[in-house]
């Protein structure tokens, strides 16, 4: 995406060091996580949740909270209003805070579903139930 720039540990070509250098700070302690407001409709309270559950959320400071907790509330407005405005509003705030697949892949993030683990024990008893019924 223009205007992001990379990571300092993924910059390529003829810089010199002292362009390399860059502050890192590490992030401890838990991170506030503000409430769904309890009269947003149903679709916000979802998205909220949503945005909770994502897999990003390993990232997430509190001012990305804050800016999610907008988010939800300008779809909550947008929807209770039907103004083409606030929908607009809403989906600018979504974009910003990540919230879908393809403005996440627009700034190459992809998340990826884990397979679920096979469990060789109940392949075992699956196959010997399937020959002891062929055999029976």
């Amino acid at each position: 995406m223009p205007g992001i720039p990379k990571r300092s540990d993924e910059r390529l070509g003829h810089r010199t060091q002292d362009e390399l250098v860059v502050d890192k700070i590490e992030m401890g302690g838990p991170v506030r996580i503000p409430e769904a407001d309890p009269s947003w409709c149903p679709i916000a309270v979802y998205a909220w949740e949503a945005y909770l559950a994502s897999p990003l959320n390993i990232y997430f400071t509190e001012s990305d909270l804050a800016f999610g907790w907008m988010a939800c509330h300008a779809i909550h407005e947008a929807r209770k209003s039907g103004a083409a405005m606030k929908m607009e509003a809403a989906q600018s705030f979504m974009r910003n805070a990540l919230f879908n697949e393809a403005d996440r892949r627009r700034i190459k993030i992809e998340l990826t579903r884990k397979e679920p683990e096979e469990n060789p024990t109940v392949n075992k008893n699956v196959a010997d139930f399937r020959s002891r019924r062929r055999n029976a």
